[in-house]
């Protein structure tokens, strides 16, 4: 609920709050009249106002759900923020939100349905990188595909893109890092919205091409093509030899045609951009409801960094399919 007396406005987010938020900086001794109190101080934009007296110790709730607790008594029209309120272990289940059980229609979208049943939404070759040093190689022959012309006569080629890292070069032939790295390769590799890889080496880093393709069953076809820019000749070769490689993968890459597929096959990933004191007001909810309508319909929806969960678990615990699931993500918090 926003209060908009005056060009003054407050955003009520749950009637079980003790506290709003300033959507205009507000002076001291402005009237919130929605609320019946009165701003003590001056109010920062997008930050918090007391609505009711919090004693000291006691709960502060922002969204329905406990944001903190006083570290000192805050009075009724307060600032409330860094200096009277601190992090708290405080959850309380009872508010978690039910997962989302809205009745979706059947929706479909134009994708590109692979070999091995995955769906894309994007028709892209992806020039791979095995080490930090063919980074400017892969970048060059991408810029060089899209600069050329060459993808002109394949309208279904959604581009040519340079996946490069910063690792590869100087480290452990196995472990942590090695694992960590041939792993996200993999995974790369693996996207649907890459019809073909063309993976380059320099030759001499840690991962060798032949032992990744090996490890993972790769065989060069015309959807995965690699070679090393040593072997090749240099820089200038390697950018030549690419171009070519690249010749022969487009006509392949381009008998993909977008037909219609099922919501369900669909995968999001969210990613926090930076987060500031809207991102739970604009952002995240907008995010929350399309991710729950998603699922609904069968689709996955992914959120993998434990810091943006941390505070608000026991809302993803509630929402879980089993209590084993609860106890796997409550192992990873404890981890983190």
């Amino acid at each position: 609920m926003i209060e908009q007396r005056n060009g003054v406005a407050t955003i009520r987010l749950n009637p079980n709050d003790n506290v709003v938020v300033a959507v205009a900086a507000l002076a001291g001794g402005t009237e919130l009249v929605a609320e019946g109190v009165t701003t003590r101080s001056a109010i920062p934009f997008g930050h918090k106002v007391s609505t009711k007296p919090i004693a000291r110790g006691e709960a502060v709730r922002k969204y329905g759900q406990v944001v903190g607790v006083a570290t000192e008594g805050i009075a009724s029209g307060e600032h409330v923020h860094v200096h009277n309120l601190a992090f708290s272990d405080l959850r309380e289940a009872a508010n978690a939100a039910p997962a989302f059980e809205a009745h979706e229609r059947p929706r479909t979208f134009l994708g590109y349905k692979r070999a091995n049943g995955k769906v894309a939404t994007r028709n892209y070759i992806c020039i791979l990188t095995s080490v930090n040093c063919s980074a400017t190689v892969a970048r060059h022959i991408a810029e060089a595909a899209e600069r050329s012309g060459l993808l002109k006569d394949y309208p279904n080629v959604d581009g040519v893109v340079a996946i490069t890292h910063h690792s590869g070069c100087g480290m452990a032939v196995k472990g942590e890092g090695y694992d960590l790295l041939s792993r996200t390769l993999w995974g790369t590799a693996c996207n649907p919205n890459f019809a073909a890889i063309l993976l380059v080496g320099l030759g001499c880093e840690v991962i060798q091409l032949a032992r990744f393709k090996q490890e993972y069953g790769i065989t060069d076809d015309a959807h995965f093509q690699s070679f090393t820019i040593q072997d090749t000749g240099g820089t200038k070769r390697a950018i030549a030899e690419g171009l070519e490689r690249l010749r022969a993968m487009l006509p392949v890459v381009n008998a993909f045609q977008r037909r219609r597929q099922p919501a369900s096959e669909l995968v999001i990933g969210l990613q926090c951009g930076g987060s500031d004191g809207w991102s739970g007001i604009t952002a995240n909810p907008a995010l929350g409801n399309a991710s729950d309508r998603l699922v609904s319909l069968g689709g996955t929806v992914l959120l993998s960094k434990t810091p943006e969960i941390y505070g608000a678990e026991h809302l993803l615990y509630a929402r879980a399919q089993s209590p084993a699931l609860v106890e796997k993500l409550r192992a990873r918090i404890i981890w983190w």
